[in-house]
């Protein structure tokens, strides 16, 4: 009797075992099953189309970046600016949501550099495209002659007062591309003195954060290269190497719209509202200083645009014209920042590229000088 209590015993021991590990099966499945459908519903939640934007890389929703940053809020639901952005530079399948800009006042077409830019974008077949007016001479010139525009009346800071036209817009195109960023466009700027010769959103890569074009005129001022420096009072370690390259333009450059193009701009845009300095060195030193001590940098990638295709104006004269014609890049925007003639020479641009005069180009000099 003892022994078979006892085997009665251990079977009902080794089903209560078994009954418990069915249970704790049973769990784990129903646990595993809750889990993969809280994740399904949290995923479409997350992905849900009302609150999404196709901003690019880094796109976020709108409504999260009002609440992290307050300057947005303004802009929704209702902002001008975004109403006038839906209808000129609407989502197209395969890209982001972007836009080229120029910031004018009604100065550049009296200057005649304005109605060039105009022509260029127009006959390259431009059509996401805006001029920022910053007058209301500007905004009237360009509604009568059913161009895009958006009406910004603005002030120049007082420190800027004085330096010209050129460097007073400069120093506010900053502020005025952050409104875009924020709005969840990418952002082609262009300054007026550059002719447009192709549509310039069909070469660019938009896989870093600031794609720019350079004031580089070949491979190794452009795109950069090791540089020695020397000594000698330290002897044997008299040498001693770095990098370099030269600035990337501060008239010419692609944003995608994310927190680190919106913190690269708000910060030049800081520093131009108070320093008297030129944009185009706050722009660099922004993007290039490393951080050290108590400064942080905005952390942005960056990508130069080839200089054959996104050519300055030393490119051009010094280099690309002495080719053989069948032997010449063509370019997609040339920019006449090298040179103080810019009206004669934008429109040399336009003959030689858009009209095909082949002789257009010949009586400038390489520099500002006659025969260099």
């Amino acid at each position: 009797m003892p022994e078979a209590s006892e085997d009665s015993q251990g079977k009902t021991k080794f089903q209560d075992a078994r009954s418990r590990s069915r249970l704790l099966y049973l769990a784990i499945f129903c646990g595993v099953c809750t889990g993969f459908v809280a994740g399904q519903y949290t995923y479409l939640w997350l992905h849900r189309p009302a609150h999404r934007h196709s901003g690019g890389p880094g796109a976020v929703s709108l409504r999260s970046l009002a609440a992290a940053d307050p300057r947005l809020s303004a802009a929704l639901p209702n902002s001008p600016l975004r109403e006038i952005l839906q209808k000129v530079a609407p989502s197209v399948t395969g890209r982001p949501q972007e836009v080229l800009i120029a910031i004018s006042n009604y100065n550049l077409v009296r200057g005649g550099h304005l109605p060039i830019w105009l022509e260029g974008v127009r006959k390259a077949k431009v059509t996401n495209y805006l001029v920022v007016a910053i007058d209301a001479e500007l905004r009237d010139y360009l509604v009568d002659n059913n161009f895009n525009v958006y009406y910004r009346d603005t002030t120049i800071d007082k420190v800027h007062e004085g330096t010209g036209d050129n460097h007073a817009i400069s120093a506010l195109k900053f502020k005025i591309i952050l409104e875009f960023l924020q709005l969840g466009w990418n952002v082609l700027l262009s300054d007026v003195d550059i002719v447009v010769t192709s549509n310039p959103f069909d070469h660019l890569y938009r896989d870093h954060d600031v794609e720019a074009m350079s004031d580089g005129f070949d491979d190794a001022t452009a795109y950069g290269r090791v540089s020695g420096l020397d000594d000698a009072s330290m002897g044997w370690a008299r040498f001693a190497q770095g990098t370099e390259h030269l600035n990337l333009n501060s008239g010419c450059f692609y944003l995608v719209a994310n927190s680190r193009t919106r913190s690269l701009m708000d910060r030049v845009a800081s520093r131009l509202a108070v320093e008297r300095a030129w944009d185009q060195s706050v722009f660099n030193q922004e993007i290039f200083y490393l951080a050290h001590g108590p400064y942080t940098a905005p952390n942005v990638t960056v990508r130069v645009m080839d200089i054959n295709m996104f050519m300055n104006s030393k490119v051009l004269f010094k280099n690309v014209r002495h080719l053989p014609r069948g032997r010449q890049p063509k370019p997609v925007m040339v920019h006449i920042n090298y040179h103080p003639d810019k009206l004669e020479r934008m429109k040399a641009v336009v003959d030689y590229y858009l009209k095909g005069d082949a002789h257009a180009l010949e009586s400038f000099p390489g520099g500002s000088e006659p025969g260099s």
